[in-house]
């Protein structure tokens, strides 16, 4: 029987999920309240900080455009996810090496010395999620089409993460030839295409990384244990 283990990273995602959806109660309230003011003045309001902690000031046409903007919250919940599946994933390179007994030499260009965290975290940190997201799965006889979204979903939502930690609005060159090279075939996103990320868009790039966190924790799991082996 496949065996489930559920590592830490998980709370924290039940967590963020918890939190993106308060805030998308919260804005859809205060939205209402703000777009349904009975103002009938023509003069020029402005919307301020009432706490006093900032000298923060907009006009209210101004701060309608930002509240009623559906993609402002998203693309800043959004690298969080993928934060925690790459969390994960160090976690998960760690334990194949000190309880799966893999080889260090299994994960290209991580230390073959040194202190393992510091090793792992490096090894994520600085290579492609197609890199170690084979690595991973290979290790735990898995492979990307075990992976609901697959491998271009999986390069896409990293790549949409990486654009936007950038605050770049658009797929430049550098995005595109990625997710082509990822995925060996044709892609429909085009240089220049516009980065939407709507509920709609955020909902499938976060299920997608669920999916591709999950498959990789459940081979890790369903690994035999080594005996000791020096990591």
């Amino acid at each position: 029987m496949a065996e489930w283990v559920r590592y830490s990273m998980w709370d924290r995602w039940r967590d963020l999920t918890r939190f993106r959806l308060a805030s998308e109660m919260a804005l859809s309230s205060y939205k209402a309240y703000v777009n349904d003011f009975p103002v009938t003045s023509s003069a020029t309001l402005t919307v301020h900080d009432p706490s006093g902690d900032s000298g923060f000031k907009c006009g209210l046409d101004d701060f309608k455009l930002v509240l009623n903007d559906n993609e402002v919250l998203y693309r800043t919940v959004f690298p969080s996810y993928v934060a925690l599946t790459e969390d994960l994933a160090r976690e998960l390179v760690e334990r194949l090496v000190t309880d799966k007994g893999t080889l260090r030499t299994s994960f290209i260009n991580m230390p073959a010395a040194g202190d393992l965290s510091e090793a792992a975290e490096r090894y994520v940190s600085i290579t492609a999620v197609e890199v170690w997201g084979e690595a991973i799965l290979k290790a735990g006889a898995r492979d990307w089409t075990d992976v609901e979204g697959g491998k271009q979903g999986v390069v896409e939502a990293i790549t949409v993460r990486n654009l936007c930690a950038h605050g770049i609005p658009v797929f430049n060159r550098t995005a595109v030839n990625r997710i082509v090279s990822a995925t060996g075939g044709n892609v429909a996103i085009k240089e220049g295409d516009s980065i939407r990320l709507d509920k709609k868009q955020f909902t499938t790039y976060v299920a997608t990384l669920r999916a591709f966190a999950r498959t990789l924790a459940d081979g890790v799991a369903n690994l035999p244990d080594a005996k000791a082996t020096p990591s």
